[in-house]
């Protein structure tokens, strides 16, 4: 039996870190979270992604990303088949800014 919506979990994935601490395999223009470290068919954002699938417990995933990574991120949504709301940061913040929006959004 499916939940109610409001008792599915809504699940915010925050990718917007630049990821320069993995350099070189991580750099400004294509972060770790985009690059295939541990499955050599999909990144960890895919990864992670799919794992929020689950209609019986899931509403429909939150990313939260900086503007500059728009375009790998609906990219890597599409090839993973998965469906998400996007939101982008004008300009890079720390995580509490990210996670404020997203309630937000959530709450909407």
């Amino acid at each position: 039996m499916a939940q109610a919506r409001s008792e599915l979990i809504h699940p915010v994935i925050l990718c917007g870190g630049s990821g320069t601490r993995l350099w070189p395999a991580s750099r400004e223009s294509m972060p770790k979270q985009f690059t295939p470290l541990v499955n050599a068919e999909s990144s960890t954002f895919q990864d992670t992604a799919r794992r929020v699938l689950d209609p019986a417990v899931f509403g429909r995933p939150t990313i939260i990303s900086n503007s500059e990574a728009r375009f790998i991120v609906a990219e890597q949504l599409l090839q993973a088949g998965v469906g998400a709301d996007i939101v982008l940061e004008p300009e890079r913040r720390d995580s509490a800014a990210a996670v404020a929006v997203a309630a937000l959004h959530a709450a909407r």
